[in-house]
């Protein structure tokens, strides 16, 4: 594979720091059972109860959280745990791109003892965005794009699908609809024996070089645009993604999320970043950083050798549908199309690399 002079000056500006490696910087950490909460595939019916009407309405995230809780039926009875709400997220905020505000879930940690969400303290729950049987597909989608990722690595958001009734706090149920759960950032950081870092912006050449090629290939697959795992676009570092390191004279892993803007999904509220100049957000473009050319084949060995299981995991029809599923599906075929054609792969991915 040839690069140009830019792209050489790249890849020894990652040699310069000593972190070309095409070995996976966490190879050896043991898969451990870590959260009941994220240990099973299996969806989870839950009732949350808080003042949600106020929650849509004012959609402030730097409000104080509002008192609620959490309760779900155990295997001896009903187990109930104090639970606090706040609004987060920034596009998906607005009324305007969803009629239910995102929310991060606070719970009372002493609570989870002995409960499937045992360890938890934060989680963020990926709401419908509008209801009707369209956005449960697409919010389905999302979570089956973080399923895909955990496929690939260790390094990934686990996700926990669920049915949620939400009650107002005189236990009035206001609606049941399907969500997600998202693993938080500090578990983890825990479950990879890594620390969260929070930096405003980093040098590219301070990134695992397989970790970041991974997350933009990956980005890539699924037809996302809207990350930057160098730079923020407010609050720490990154868009899209979070930083763990093992100390800190070691490269940053980058951790990616929020999969809802690519053409995969295929959202109708979803966006391209401007700059860009992409026609929709089916249009994929390569944004990874030039790297060793045994990273990125070593990466792409990866694709290659889990096309199966990716494209199965995406073949799944429950809530989403057969249609759309085999949209998906085909959708993600092209990304194999272009990695094994050796003219495509050049012009899609090596020549435009950072």
């Amino acid at each position: 594979m040839t690069c140009s002079l830019t792209k050489t000056i790249s890849v020894l500006a990652f040699a310069c720091f000593g972190l070309i490696a095409p070995t996976d910087l966490l190879a050896n950490t043991a898969i451990s059972p870590h959260d009941p909460l994220f240990n099973s595939d299996e969806p989870l019916t839950i009732t949350l109860t808080g003042p949600f009407k106020t929650l849509d309405k004012q959609r402030d995230k730097s409000a104080e959280y509002e008192v609620g809780s959490l309760s779900y039926e155990g295997p001896v009875g009903p187990i109930n745990i104090e639970t606090r709400y706040k609004p987060r997220g920034n596009f998906r905020l607005e009324k305007e791109n969803c009629s239910h505000a995102q929310l991060w879930l606070n719970l009372k940690k002493k609570q989870t003892k002995k409960t499937v969400f045992a360890n938890q303290n934060k989680l963020k729950l990926v709401v419908q965005c509008r209801d009707s049987n369209r956005y449960q597909s697409y919010l389905r989608k999302e979570y089956l794009a973080y399923r895909m990722l955990n496929l690939m690595t260790e390094a990934s958001y686990r996700v926990r699908w669920v049915t949620v009734t939400y009650q107002d706090l005189q236990g009035k149920n206001l609606r049941t609809q399907s969500a997600f759960l998202i693993e938080h950032k500090n578990r983890v950081a825990d479950r990879l024996n890594l620390n969260p870092v929070d930096e405003q912006r980093i040098n590219r050449t301070e990134l695992d070089p397989v970790h970041a090629t991974r997350a933009a290939m990956f980005n890539y697959f699924i037809g996302n645009a809207d990350f930057s795992i160098v730079a923020a676009t407010e609050g720490s570092c990154c868009h899209n993604a979070k930083l763990l390191r093992a100390d800190d004279e070691s490269p940053y892993v980058p951790v990616i999320y929020d999969f809802d803007s690519s053409g995969y999904v295929d959202a109708p509220y979803a966006i391209t970043p401007a700059k860009l100049e992409l026609r929709n957000v089916r249009q994929r473009i390569y944004r990874g950083f030039c790297t060793d050319p045994e990273v990125l084949d070593g990466i792409l060995d990866e694709f290659r050798n889990k096309r199966e299981s990716l494209l199965a995991v995406a073949a799944e029809t429950d809530q989403v549908g057969k249609r759309s599923a085999r949209k998906g599906v085909s959708y993600l075929k092209d990304f194999y199309s272009v990695i094994e054609n050796p003219k495509r792969l050049k012009k899609k991915i090596i020549e435009v690399c950072r």
